[in-house]
């Protein structure tokens, strides 16, 4: 007696880039900062991420707690805290210093490998997006300047928090990212393959989710999302906080490199499971 073998295949995987410090590196406004307040009492990068992060946790209270304010402006609003807390002399200080550093995030360069992986995973058939809480028109643009905007689908896979009025690291950014990208591409065969003969489940786990900071990865986390953790801002995933990352990689190569493995295995575990389904079926009963 013959079943019919389900015909659920892996389909290639969907990665997304966090956008303003993991696909584009921050040194173009860590150097901003420094030239245009140049007496700081702390070396530029640390009065930069004490303001980045400060700002960070500002624009998830104004999105959690209402209403919502995008992150752009937040940090522009609250650069003159930052400055104060490090005991910078605000009487010298002008509006345009402010808007000097804020334009320097229009001039945010691709991080180090970030252009060759991308055109690496989209040459092997991965859908490449870009989930930002960065406004969208500012991401195309700086995907166009720097010659990506192709690989994200022409702009067509930006998907910006602005849009939604949500930050991440909330569920519903995430997965309204999964939802869009499975009615674009008609594949709901996204998670895994459930065969009729008892054999197994298959995990055929196809988002992946690229960052360089651990909040955004707890997130993605929880909503099944395939981790990677670029250790090249945080440095460490503090422990007992967030689930441990799928992929971690001091380097977007090493990250890479484990992502396309993680994909050759699931492929070979997809070959084996139906070749075992084969067996099965076409035993005599």
């Amino acid at each position: 007696m013959f079943f019919p073998i389900p015909q659920f295949k892996p389909t290639m995987p969907v990665v997304a880039f966090d956008v303003i410090g993991t696909l584009f590196a921050l040194d173009v406004a860590i150097d901003q900062l420094a030239a245009t307040f140049p007496n700081l009492s702390v070396p530029s990068h640390v009065a930069f991420y004490l303001w980045l992060w400060a700002g960070l946790r500002d624009y998830f209270a104004s999105s959690h707690a209402g209403p919502y304010v995008p992150l752009m402006t937040v940090l522009r609003a609250s650069l003159p805290r930052t400055l104060a807390v490090v005991g910078y002399d605000m009487s010298v200080v002008k509006d345009e210093d402010y808007d000097a550093v804020m334009a320097s995030f229009k001039r945010l360069e691709l991080a180090p490998g970030m252009a060759d992986a991308v055109k690496r995973l989209s040459g092997l058939g991965w859908e490449v997006w870009g989930v930002t809480n960065g406004g969208k028109e500012a991401t195309i643009a700086s995907l166009g300047r720097t010659g990506l905007l192709e690989y994200f689908g022409g702009g067509k896979n930006v998907q910006s928090c602005d849009d939604l009025q949500l930050s991440k690291p909330h569920p519903r950014v995430y997965n309204t990212w999964m939802r869009t990208v499975v009615h674009e591409t008609k594949k709901i065969e996204t998670f895994m393959y459930i065969n009729p003969l008892s054999l197994p489940p298959l995990p055929f786990q196809n988002f992946y989710f690229i960052a360089t900071h651990a909040w955004d990865l707890g997130g993605a986390h929880n909503n099944a999302i395939r981790t990677v953790f670029l250790t090249t801002e945080e440095k460490i995933y503090i422990p007992g906080v967030f689930e441990k990352p799928d992929v971690q990689g001091d380097t977007i190569e090493e990250c890479v490199e484990q992502m396309v493995g993680l994909e050759r295995r699931k492929s070979l575990l997809w070959t084996k499971g139906t070749d075992a389904v084969k067996l099965r079926v076409t035993e005599p009963l």
